[in-house]
């Protein structure tokens, strides 16, 4: 079995940050470096999409209970990798619109995330949906074998709380995108930033500590011990 939820919710969490930077510099009257964002999106959106796009056709996460990790990691990362490609593709193109001046250039990126932005908030759907069926079917908890995360084990609600409130938080941000882009509303673009800035703040913090609990969990099951830090 070959899992990489961490380096999947490593590069989500790069990329929720630097889609927020990049969506405060537009909103903030910013200079883009046009082509240092491309380059930066159209890797973060390459790993998420090609990762995600093998989890969902593949689903290497095993049996025993795991197998709405396919699902709930793959589906997403396919989705909004494929996004971040768009902008690396359209930054790349369009680096000569940013030699203009900083408000033609930054009101006409805007005004191009628009139709992205109805994509988008049909992940945010997804992703809510997600958050919801984390709490409701307790999902999400750690086995025994796992430092750190299996000593709250016997208590799934927590773990299907905090994987349900970081999906949540996501889903807002990705739902005020789309809202502000269709109703004209830009002041809402501020709330969205705030919430992937937090999302993504979790999503690299949760996707580093799992390289250290995984790689500890497979050594106490190869080695039958039961290091719990």
């Amino acid at each position: 079995m070959v899992v990489y939820n961490e380096l999947v919710a490593v590069t989500a969490g790069a990329g929720l940050l630097g889609f927020a930077a990049f969506l405060s510099y537009l909103i903030r009257g910013k200079r883009i470096d046009s082509e240092g964002w491309a380059a930066f999106f159209g890797v973060s959106g390459l790993l998420l999409l090609v990762l995600g796009i093998h989890t969902t056709v593949t689903w290497p996460f095993g049996g025993d209970g795991f197998e709405y990790a396919n699902i709930a990691f793959g589906q997403p990362a396919a989705g909004f990798g494929a996004l971040l490609l768009f902008a690396a593709i359209y930054l790349w193109r369009h680096r000569s619109l940013f030699t203009e001046t900083i408000e033609k250039a930054n009101a006409a990126v805007l005004v191009s995330l628009k139709p992205v932005g109805i994509f988008v908030g049909a992940l945010g759907l997804g992703m809510g949906v997600l958050a919801i069926t984390f709490i409701r079917f307790q999902l999400g908890a750690a086995p025994p074998e796992e430092p750190i995360s299996g000593r709250f084990g016997h208590l799934p609600l927590l773990e299907a709380l905090f994987l349900g409130g970081l999906w949540g938080v996501v889903a807002i941000g990705a739902l005020l995108f789309a809202i502000a882009l269709w109703t004209d509303r830009p002041q809402l673009l501020k709330w969205a930033v705030r919430a992937w800035v937090i999302g993504g703040v979790v999503f690299l913090l949760f996707g580093a500590m799992n390289f250290y609990t995984h790689i500890g969990m497979y050594y106490n099951i190869s080695n039958e011990t039961m290091i719990k830090w």
